[in-house]
């Protein structure tokens, strides 16, 4: 299992995407510092804003490039994984080998997990870096909810707690995303589907808005002002997707 998952991580960094993307992200993660180091107020929503210190800073940023790892980023590199090695007959030629499905859809689905959280792991040590070296700081933290406050302990758990949930929130999208790729022929057609999957999550419920809008669902639960479930929606996202995924790997023929 582990020889079938380092052989899939090679694979995926060897693709020209998935380095170029990476450079990509963390230059538009560097821009987006230098743009909120020149406001004085992060902006929760459009009616609560935060002083920006050193303390606060990760967070605001992630908001800032959660648009491109929710619906640029991560999606690309998920549908080029699960649907282009396959169009382009790179997984035949791993599937003629005597190997398990569904191990090689387990060593997948793990490693863009893994790339998942390296994307948000360096957007947290990009913005704690930056935060702290160029912000000022303060010795109480206010977050959404005014009644709480942290001290520079107590932000900087609320911060990474914070991005624990939105990592949450890529790993049902990834299920998803892996579900609906293995479906659909094509990788743009996959792409607009998922775009299309989470905008309709919309109109489905209030409770699968976290797809869609990740960051406000995590502004609102953290502070305690979140009025529908989370985590249920969430596991059934990211398990269904994952076990029909995985039940649709073992049955297909994909050598054919």
């Amino acid at each position: 299992m582990f020889a079938m998952m380092l052989s899939d991580w090679e694979r995926m960094w060897k693709r020209k995407k998935t380095l170029f993307s990476m450079l990509i992200f963390v230059v538009i993660v560097g821009l987006d510092c230098l743009f909120l180091s020149m406001q004085k107020l992060g902006a929760f929503d459009n009616v609560s804003t935060a002083p920006l210190v050193s303390e606060n800073f990760a967070l605001f940023l992630l908001k800032e490039v959660s648009f491109f790892l929710v619906l640029i980023i991560g999606p690309m590199l998920i549908i080029d994984s699960m649907n282009g090695e396959y169009t382009s007959g790179q997984l035949r030629m791993v599937l003629i080998r005597p190997v398990s499905f569904a191990q090689l859809f387990l060593a997948k689905w793990m490693n863009l997990a893994a790339m998942l959280l390296l994307f948000t792991l360096v957007t947290f040590a990009i913005g704690e870096a930056f935060g702290y070296a160029f912000l000022p700081g303060a010795d109480t933290v206010v977050f959404l909810n005014p009644e709480q406050q942290y001290g520079p302990a107590g932000a900087f758990f609320y911060c990474f707690q914070s991005y624990g949930l939105f990592y949450l929130i890529l790993l049902a999208q990834l299920s998803l995303t892996g579900l609906i790729c293995t479906l659909l022929p094509g990788v743009v057609l996959s792409y607009l589907w998922w775009i299309a999957t989470a905008v309709g999550a919309l109109y489905v419920s209030d409770s699968f808005g976290f797809l869609l809008m990740g960051m406000d669902t995590v502004f609102k639960w953290t502070a305690g002002m979140y009025h529908h479930p989370f985590y249920l929606p969430l596991l059934i996202c990211l398990g269904m997707g994952f076990a029909v995924t995985m039940g649709i790997w073992q049955r297909r023929g994909w050598t054919k």
